[in-house]
């Protein structure tokens, strides 16, 4: 996984440092695990995390999210918890070329952005799709 800031800076957990309650990056590792897991895990394993809260989104494809990538994008869930969101964004590549996907191509002010997967196949085939989890200080449609 790979996450980045708005200001471009790897969080601590990233870099190896043991990521502690008290910093922001740590927290927004966990809810990044905590949406993923709502989303891939078995349904005996998704279960909530205390203090983390789902939140209603739109499930109505984003136009132009991601900036010059042929690629749909449908908000599949969201969660708050410490003032922060977590949206989980599924992404989808209409090319017929595979595709790394440009994070800092991203329309919105996000704290900080996770792909799934970082690159995607050819449209049709079985990587075609992967997700996102975008990270704000507000709702999904207010950081766009």
């Amino acid at each position: 996984i790979v996450i980045e800031t708005e200001r471009g800076a790897k969080d601590a957990a990233h870099k190896g440092a043991a990521p502690t309650a008290e910093t922001p990056a740590a927290d927004m590792v966990d809810r990044t695990r905590v949406a993923s897991r709502m989303l891939y895990a078995p349904r005996r394993l998704a279960v909530g995390q205390p203090g983390v809260s789902q939140v209603q989104v739109s499930h109505q494809p984003v136009v132009g999210l991601v900036r010059g990538a042929l690629v749909e994008t449908v908000p599949m869930g969201q969660w708050r918890s410490a003032g922060l969101y977590v949206t989980a964004v599924r992404i989808t590549n209409k090319s017929k070329q595979p595709l790394e996907i440009p994070l800092d191509s991203l329309r919105g002010k996000w704290l900080a952005v996770t792909a799934q997967h970082g690159r995607l196949g050819a449209a049709g085939s079985e990587a075609d799709t992967s997700a996102l989890y975008l990270i704000c200080d507000r709702a999904f449609d207010a950081c766009l």
